[in-house]
């Protein structure tokens, strides 16, 4: 499921939801990415020597097993169980998948102010980087919409603020780099198969800026989910937005994230920092039921699926508020 992580509620994608949402509606994007803090550490294992390699770029694998599944995750402060949500892949085949991930807010927040979230992404091919996101949020009355269209090396945008502001453009990635939304940045963690303290760094395009994010792995370790012990891999994490020349830099953005040490590498836990404190996100369940999976397919003019290249055409109109509220 779900980067730039860390202090949550900085991040552009989701930075006008209410403080409570908005610090996980980022990473609940990265794919049903779930957090945990470290205290739930049982041990340490750690099998193999740390390597020496010098930072590499991370690539999505040319052909990745992927299998269809829904995570469900609980989103907690403090403590305080604050929403929920679904992230659902689907990948009938080696040639398609998509991502959707569904944010509720808890009952107690509910009270207070209505919001909720919704995230989808398409993927060039299973595995790989993706052709195009679409996120909507609600916060009360408002509507927020943003579309994305990536190509190689640069992604072009639009972004609705609720019908008050209306932006769109084109950016380029540093490194001339495959460009990475939420929820496949999740599908590259889960892919990865580094050796102990070997680093990584990708990008991530949050709402309409890149982010770089920089990954250690840290090798296997025990949790504890509920009175469970779990062996997990983790990995550690530092997002730092990429500014153009003369613009105020951002804070790095810091996280962590527990895998699951077996093949399928299933996201346990992911903590990451906001202005307030700590926002975890944990496994609460998964189905891997491939039944009603049949997500659209992006073709190009032979059938084949294909990445727009750098220059196409615009990726179409924003929703306005009022159309969003009629869905």
């Amino acid at each position: 499921m779900i980067l730039p992580m860390a202090r949550l509620d900085a991040l552009r994608l989701i930075s006008h939801c209410p403080a409570g949402l908005r610090q996980f509606s980022g990473i609940a994007g990265l794919l049903g990415a779930l957090g945990a803090a470290a205290c739930g550490q049982a041990g340490v294992i750690e099998p193999e020597a740390p390597t020496a390699a010098v930072n590499h770029r991370l690539a999505a694998p040319a052909r990745a097993r992927l299998e269809t599944e829904v995570l469900r995750a609980s989103v907690e402060v403090f403590g305080i169980e604050i929403a929920t949500l679904e992230s659902s892949l689907c990948a009938p085949s080696d040639a398609s998948a998509s991502l959707e991930t569904a944010v509720a807010a808890a009952p107690l927040v509910e009270i207070i102010r209505r919001t909720s979230g919704e995230a989808k992404t398409e993927l060039v091919a299973a595995g790989r980087a993706p052709r195009s996101s679409d996120y909507t949020f609600r916060d009360g009355d408002i509507v927020r919409h943003y579309q994305v269209d990536y190509r190689d090396g640069a992604y072009a945008y639009v972004y609705d603020n609720g019908g008050v502001e209306r932006r769109t453009g084109v950016n380029e990635i540093p490194e001339g780099a495959e460009p990475h939304d939420m929820h496949s940045s999740m599908l590259l963690l889960r892919a990865w198969r580094p050796r102990l303290d070997e680093t990584a760094h990708f990008y991530v395009v949050l709402g309409r800026r890149p982010w770089r994010v920089d990954v250690t792995s840290r090798g296997p370790e025990m949790i504890k989910l509920g009175d469970e012990p779990r062996l997990t891999y983790r990995i550690d994490g530092v997002a730092v937005r990429v500014d153009p020349p003369g613009v105020e830099g951002t804070a790095p953005k810091r996280f962590s994230l527990w895998l699951s040490e077996d093949g399928d590498r299933v996201p346990l836990r992911m903590v990451a920092d906001a202005s307030f404190g700590q926002v975890t996100m944990t496994l609460t369940g998964r189905d891997t039921d491939a039944r009603g999976c049949t997500p659209s397919v992006v073709a190009g003019a032979n059938g084949s699926l294909e990445r727009p290249r750098a220059g196409s055409g615009s990726i179409g109109t924003a929703w306005s508020t009022e159309a969003s509220r009629a869905r």
